[in-house]
């Protein structure tokens, strides 16, 4: 059983999002949100998480977007253990902001634009303890 949470932080988004899901026939099976991907309620257990923040080509600013990235990472380490996470970017510096390792970096194209979509295993603490 799967459990699809949808959200962004805009409104047109999810509309959009929602129009979507229904002409491909499965908006029953997808919860949207309208909010900042911090606040998204993320279920116990395990999962799956797919962020796709901007990553500065066509929207924000690379500099004030640090911040973001690195809030990923923690939102991925604190509400998402047991989780695997996943970020679609196409700035390669950002993604080292989320300070977490990946185990996948899938190229994509959006455009004309390099990408990558980076897997990153949600755990608590440390792997160094985990293996001791």
């Amino acid at each position: 059983n799967c459990k699809i949470i949808a959200s962004d932080i805009s409104e047109e988004a999810v509309s959009a999002a929602i129009k979507n899901a229904k002409t491909a026939g499965v908006e029953q099976l997808i919860e949207f949100l309208v909010c900042d991907y911090s606040e998204t309620e993320i279920p116990e257990g395990e999962g799956v998480v797919i962020l796709n923040p901007e990553y500065g080509e066509r929207m924000g600013k690379v500099k004030e977007l640090e911040t973001v990235y690195k809030g990923i990472g923690d939102f991925f380490k604190q509400k998402c253990t047991g989780y695997k996470g996943y970020i679609f970017t196409g700035n390669f510096d950002l993604a080292k902001k989320v300070g977490l390792k990946t185990f996948c970096k899938i190229p994509f194209y959006n455009g004309d634009i390099e990408c990558r979509l980076l897997g990153y295993e949600l755990y608590k603490g440390s792997k160094k303890k985990q293996s001791e």
